[in-house]
C-alpha cells in the first residue's frame, strides 16, 4: 500500500476540506442559467446541425425507488408499489417519457446512430417487466439504435428480480450497475439500504450466468461508521465477487442541499487523514488485484471497456463518472436528465417528475437550464478533461486543437500552479506537461482543476478559500 508517511499531512489538510467542483461538467451546473423552451429548442437545432455530425448516447432517468437510502443525492421519487396512486404515477411519467422519446427522435439529426444506451434513477427495476420492454421497444422503434451499441442499466440488488434479468439480457443489455455502497451491516442500518453480502453475489452469479459482458459496482467510502478496516472488508469482498468496473466514490455530506442528509451522524464520520488511508487502501488493493486506476474514483479491469477507451483516448467523464464514448453526443430523457453536446452546450430538463410529465403533455421543452459553450469555456474543458482523464495535462494537445500559445493563454493558472507544484500536488515538465503526482496529486485531482476554473474565480473565491457552492449535479 501507498504509505501515508509519504504524504505531507499539513499539506493535505490545507488543500482536503476545501469545497471544490468535481468536474462532471464544465461548467458546473451551478453557473448554468435558466432557458425558456425557444432557447432549448434553437440549442438543440444548433447541436444537430454541426459538421461533421457526432453519434448518439441516450441515458433515461426512472427517478422511482421504493424506500430512501439517506446517503443519496440522486433526483428520485420514493413511491412504494403498494401506495394507492403508484401505478397512476408511474403510468403517468411513462407516457411522458414515450411523448419525448419519440419528439427527440423526430428533430433533424436525431437520426444519427446511437452508440450508448444507459438507464439511470432512481432504481430502472423498479418497473415491471412489461414497462422496462415498453419503454426498450419505445427507444429502438424510435432510434436508429446501432446493432453494436453498448445498453447499460442501473440495479438493485435488493428489488431486482431473475425475471427481470433475463428479460434485459433478451433485449440486448450487454452492462449492469450494481448499487453497493457497502457491505457493513452497521453502515447499511444507518443508510438505510439492507442488503447482504450474500444478496449481492447471488445478483451478481444471476448476471455472469445470464452472459452480461460487464457487471459493475458502486461503492461510497466515508460515511459515518465507516473505519478503515470495514472498507478494507468491502473492498477484499467487492474483489472476491470480482466485478469488471468499480466506482469507488467518496461520500459528500451536503446536507444544506440533501434534507434526507441531515438524518446521517455526521460525527461518526472518519476524519480526512481515515478516508486517506481508506483511498489508498482501494487503489493498492485493487490495483494488485488487476484493477487499473482511472480518473478519480474509478477502477477497471485491464481488458474492460473503460480502460481500452482510456487507452485510445475516447474516456469520457460526465454525470454518469468515468465512461467511454467522449465522442458522442449525450441526449437525456426523463425528468433532470442532462443532454451533452460535445463541444457546444449543455441542457437539463426539469428536476419535478410531474412538473417534467405536465411539460411534455403539454408540448413544452422539458429544459429547464442549460449553457451554450463559449470558446473559454471549450479550451477549459478540455483542460480539465485531460487531468481527470488521463491525470495530465499536454499543452502541445491544447495548442494544436485551439489554436493558441498555453504558457500566455493560461499565464495566470501557471502562475497559480507554481504553489502546488512546490506542495507536491503536480510535476511540470520542460515541455509543459502539467502531471498529477501519486498519490497526493491524484487524490487532490479536484484542487488541481480548479485553478482552471474561471467560475471559481470570476466570482471572488480564490484557491485555498472555502468554496460557498455545491458539488453536486
Amino acid at each position: 500500500m501507498p504509505s501515508l508517511s509519504v504524504v505531507d499531512h499539513e499539506v493535505f489538510e490545507r488543500y482536503a476540506g476545501l469545497s471544490l467542483p468535481r468536474h462532471v461538467s464544465y461548467p458546473m451546473p451551478t453557473w448554468w442559467r435558466d432557458v425558456e423552451p425557444d432557447e432549448a429548442a434553437a440549442i438543440r437545432t444548433d447541436a444537430a446541425g454541426r459538421t461533421p455530425a457526432r453519434d448518439l448516447s441516450l441515458y433515461l432517468h426512472l427517478p422511482f425507488c421504493e424506500a430512501l437510502c439517506k446517503f443519496c443525492a440522486c433526483n428520485r421519487t420514493i413511491l412504494r408499489k403498494s401506495a394507492k396512486d403508484a401505478d397512476a404515477r408511474t403510468t403517468g411519467y411513462l407516457s411522458a417519457l414515450e411523448q419525448e422519446i419519440n419528439w427527440i427522435a423526430s428533430l433533424e439529426g436525431a437520426q444519427r446512430p446511437v452508440r450508448e444506451i444507459h438507464w439511470g434513477g432512481g432504481t430502472p427495476t423498479y418497473l415491471s417487466c412489461a414497462d422496462i420492454e415498453r419503454i426498450h421497444t419505445a427507444l429502438t422503434d424510435a432510434f436508429n439504435v446501432a446493432d453494436d451499441v453498448e445498453i447499460s442499466i442501473e440495479i438493485d440488488p435488493r428489488v431486482t428480480s431473475l425475471e427481470q434479468l433475463k428479460l434485459l439480457r433478451r433485449l440486448g443489455f450487454s452492462r449492469v450497475s450494481l448499487g453497493v455502497q457497502d457491505f457493513d451491516e452497521r453502515v447499511q442500518k444507518h443508510i438505510h439500504r439492507i442488503q447482504p453480502y450474500e444478496m449481492v453475489a447471488a445478483c451478481v452469479d444471476d448476471c455472469r450466468d445470464l452472459g452480461f459482458v460487464s457487471v459493475n459496482f458502486d461503492l461510497i467510502y466515508g460515511m459515518p461508521y465507516q473505519t478503515l478496516q470495514t472498507v478494507t472488508d468491502m473492498i477484499d469482498r467487492t474483489i472476491t465477487l470480482s466485478p469488471d468496473r468499480i466506482a469507488y466514490y467518496h461520500y459528500a455530506q451536503i446536507p444544506q442541499k440533501i434534507a434526507t442528509q441531515r438524518g446521517m451522524h455526521h460525527e461518526q464520520m472518519p476524519d480526512s487523514q481515515s478516508k486517506l488511508a481508506m483511498f489508498l487502501e482501494a487503489v493498492e488493493r485493487f490495483t494488485s488485484a488487476g484493477y487499473e486506476f482511472v480518473g478519480l474514483d474509478h477502477f477497471a479491469k485491464r481488458d474492460e471497456m473503460l480502460v481500452q477507451a482510456m487507452r485510445d483516448g475516447t474516456i469520457n467523464r460526465n454525470f454518469q463518472g468515468m465512461t467511454t464514448g467522449a465522442d458522442l453526443d449525450l441526449i437525456g430523457l426523463g425528468s433532470s436528465s442532462i443532454s451533452q453536446f460535445v463541444g457546444f452546450a449543455y441542457l437539463q430538463n426539469i428536476r419535478d417528475p410531474a412538473a417534467y410529465a405536465e411539460r411534455i403533455h403539454g408540448n413544452i421543452d422539458p429544459a429547464l437550464r442549460g449553457a451554450r459553450l463559449t470558446t473559454d469555456d471549450r479550451l477549459r474543458q478540455s483542460v480539465i478533461h485531460q487531468l481527470y482523464c488521463y491525470a495530465q495535462v499536454r499543452p502541445s494537445r491544447i495548442e494544436e486543437q485551439f489554436d493558441i500559445r498555453f504558457e500566455d493563454y493560461f499565464a495566470d493558472e501557471l502562475a497559480r500552479l507554481q504553489s502546488l507544484e512546490a506542495d507536491g500536488l503536480i510535476e511540470i515538465e520542460n515541455d509543459g506537461t502539467i502531471t498529477l503526482t501519486f498519490p497526493l496529486g491524484r487524490v487532490l485531482m479536484r484542487n488541481v482543476a480548479a485553478v482552471f476554473d474561471a467560475y471559481v474565480h470570476a466570482n471572488a473565491y480564490r484557491l485555498g478559500e472555502q468554496h460557498a457552492f455545491s458539488t453536486s449535479a
